[in-house]
């Protein structure tokens, strides 16, 4: 009797990026529990873990997903008095949104170092 490896094993899903992004987007919500979302879906929870972490480091892209961008801050030029007497000061802008979530900061440039430190800080 010959047997058919293929039809023994049961043939592994594949997942679009749209998928995954839905999971991670729900994932995302504040009080959210991973392995509740994946059960839910039929999802294995680790494999959850794995795209979210795939996500994080850049290796998985999605759709509609904004890309992090590194910033490295440096010490700020020095600003001679005449050019700063004329020029509106010079500032730091972020917004950040997560979920339903969403924050607006302007912080000085010349305090760029202390926002860099703030932002490492508020993404730990």
């Amino acid at each position: 009797m010959e047997s058919d490896s293929s039809a023994q094993r049961p043939r592994r899903r594949t997942h679009g990026k749209a998928f995954k992004a839905q999971i991670l987007q729900a994932c995302d919500q504040p009080g959210a529990s991973v392995a509740g979302i994946a059960i839910a879906h039929g999802l294995n929870p680790n494999m959850v873990q794995r795209w979210r972490r795939e996500a994080r480091r850049g290796e998985l892209t999605l759709p509609d997903t904004p890309v992090f961008i590194p910033v490295v801050a440096g010490p700020t030029p020095a600003i001679d008095a005449h050019h700063s007497a004329s020029a509106p000061p010079l500032a730091i802008e972020v917004q950040l949104q997560r979920g339903a979530l969403q924050a607006w900061v302007s912080w000085p440039a010349q305090a760029a170092h202390e926002c860099g430190a703030w932002l490492r800080e508020l993404f730990r």
